[in-house]
Parts: structure tokens; C-alpha cells; sequence
């Protein structure tokens, strides 16, 4: 697996707090400038590598060598992870890019690389002023964004969507496991005993063409859908690093859930942050077990908190 990205977008960060790696930060000056791998042992002797890669948009000289590292990563990888600064608003130059990677390869090979593709919308604790709220658990909690904030999140994401992937609609495809008994006539949709496989872009409008047409499979579409969301996440705040996770996993296909059952038997500690490291990162309301709510603003906060 490979991450790639914009220069500044987090990628070393994200891979540090999903796997406890101790991978360089650059807050100024970008940190990674060659490909850092990262080995995981999965069961039965299977191994998981990731590759850390240096930051396209640092400058047009490096960009040359670079972009020849990523044509091969997005060959060699089964999964590559895309980085999205989740601030940005210059995102034409990273579709360029990857409309440079893509276009080079004949259409079966581009639709190959196109499906190993996860975007992920990094750092979305950038995004203000709607508050985070952080959710007490003894001397830890985790971050959900506030009910304003999530609708922001999500349109953002559905925009980079638009950007990244909507142009290789006619190249994409999506899959889930097959529960049972799922029967659908449509020249898109396949299936079998163990798998349901839609062939195009599966976007929201579609997800929910096909829900209100099959509402007793609604979950399966769900799940079609995931594979073609942009991921909103943030290191600092630990937020969404489990839907990361699983979606690294489903790329991998099916099986891999067995093989590298160690990446997601104790997924919920990658939602945990530590309270006085919560107090540290900035102003959020804070909701306890006994539903109140506190802003670390008010100077009557429980100092014990």
C-alpha cells in the first residue's frame, strides 16, 4: 500500500497515529523526500507494506521525479491511499497529476489503477469555526464534529469526489460481501453467493436511486457506496482513522479481513485520545456521561477534566 499526496497533507502524520510508526513531520519543510516503508506482519505469514511518499507540489523539479515514483507505487500496490488537504482549494493541480498517472495507461490497466485509488480528506480539524465535540470516557474520549460541522465535512467531501473521481466514472467499480438472498436486474449490478459488484461510479444520487427502488437492501448499497466516499479524517483529533482502516482492508479483497486481523481487532483504541492531551489541542465542548456539556473556555471547567 502506498500513500500519496500534496506536500503538507499529512500523509506521514495519518500513517504514524493508524500504526504507531515514528515517521518524520515536516510543520515547514516537507520531511519526507524518498519512499519510507513500513512493515506489518498479518497472519499465516503475511505481510503488509506501506510506503510513505514524498509530496507532490513541492517544486517542478522534484514533481518530475516524484510523479515517475508514483506511476510505479500505483503499479506495484494493491491499495493506495490518496491524501486531500481537507483546506485546500487548489485541487486542480492534483488532478492534473493524477490525470498525468492515469492517462498514460491503456483503459484496462487504467481502470486497474483507478480502483486501488481511497481518497482521504486529511487534517478536517483545520476546519472552523464549528465546534468538535469530545466525548468523555474515564481519561479518554474521541472527537466527533458537531452536527454543523459534519454537514460541512461532508460537503467538502462530495466536492473532492467530484474532482477525483467522477471523471473515471467509466472506469470504476465497486464491491461488498453478499449477505444472501440479494437479486437485482440491472446490466450494472453482478453478483454471486459471496459478492454483490456494481460497474460505474456509485454516487450518492445512485446509492440512493437503488435504496428507494430495493429498500430491504439498503445496507448493501451503503456499503457499495463507502468504497467511492472521500474519507474525512484528522491525526490530531484521531477522527475516522477506523473507516481508514477498514477500507484499506476491503480494497485488499476478499479474505484479507482474516489475514490481517491484527490491523482491526482493537480498532476503537485508534479513536482514543488521552484528556490532557484533549487539552491541548484547542477550544471544544465537551460532553461527559452525565450529558453535560463544558467549554474549555469557561473558567468554571471542572479542573479535574
Amino acid at each position: 500500500m502506498a500513500v500519496l499526496g500534496q506536500t503538507g497533507a499529512g500523509k506521514s502524520s495519518l500513517l504514524n497515529v493508524l500504526f504507531g510508526t515514528d515517521l518524520a513531520i515536516g510543520d515547514v519543510r516537507p520531511a519526507t523526500r524518498r519512499p519510507e516503508p513500513i512493515t506489518l506482519p498479518g497472519a499465516h505469514g503475511h505481510q503488509l507494506v506501506f510506503w510513505d511518499m514524498p509530496g507532490i507540489g513541492e517544486s517542478a523539479a522534484a514533481d518530475v521525479e516524484y510523479m515517475t515514483m508514483y506511476a510505479d507505487k500505483l503499479l506495484a500496490c494493491d491499495v493506495v491511499i490518496w491524501a486531500v488537504h481537507a483546506d485546500s482549494r487548489s485541487t486542480t493541480y492534483e488532478a492534473l497529476c493524477l490525470r498525468r498517472l492515469l492517462e498514460t495507461a491503456d483503459p484496462a490497466t487504467r481502470a486497474r489503477l483507478v480502483n486501488k485509488l481511497t481518497f482521504v480528506m486529511t487534517k478536517a480539524d483545520m476546519l472552523h469555526p464549528p465546534p468538535w465535540v469530545f466525548s468523555v470516557n474515564g481519561d479518554s474520549g474521541s472527537f466527533t464534529p458537531s452536527l454543523r460541522l459534519d454537514e460541512q465535512l461532508e460537503e467538502r467531501a462530495r466536492y473532492f469526489e467530484e474532482v477525483f473521481l467522477a471523471p473515471w466514472g467509466d472506469f470504476l467499480t465497486t464491491s461488498t460481501y453478499n449477505p444472501g438472498g440479494f437479486s437485482v436486474a440491472d446490466d450494472r449490478m453482478t453478483f454471486n453467493d459471496h459478492t454483490v459488484r456494481y460497474r460505474g461510479y456509485f454516487s450518492r444520487q445512485v446509492c440512493e436511486a437503488y435504496q428507494h427502488r430495493y429498500p430491504d437492501r439498503a445496507d448493501v448499497f451503503a456499503r457499495l457506496r463507502d468504497n467511492h466516499r472521500v474519507v474525512p479524517c484528522s491525526a490530531r483529533f484521531r477522527y475516522n482513522l477506523t473507516r481508514i482502516m477498514v477500507a484499506v482492508v476491503n480494497r485488499l479483497g476478499f479474505g484479507a479481513a482474516a489475514r490481517f486481523q491484527r490491523l482491526l481487532g482493537d480498532v476503537d483504541r485508534l479513536s482514543q485520545v488521552p484528556v490532557p492531551v484533549m487539552r491541548e489541542l484547542g477550544n471544544f465542548l465537551i460532553w461527559d456521561g452525565d450529558r453535560k456539556v463544558f467549554d474549555l473556555a469557561d473558567p468554571a471547567l471542572p479542573p479535574n477534566l
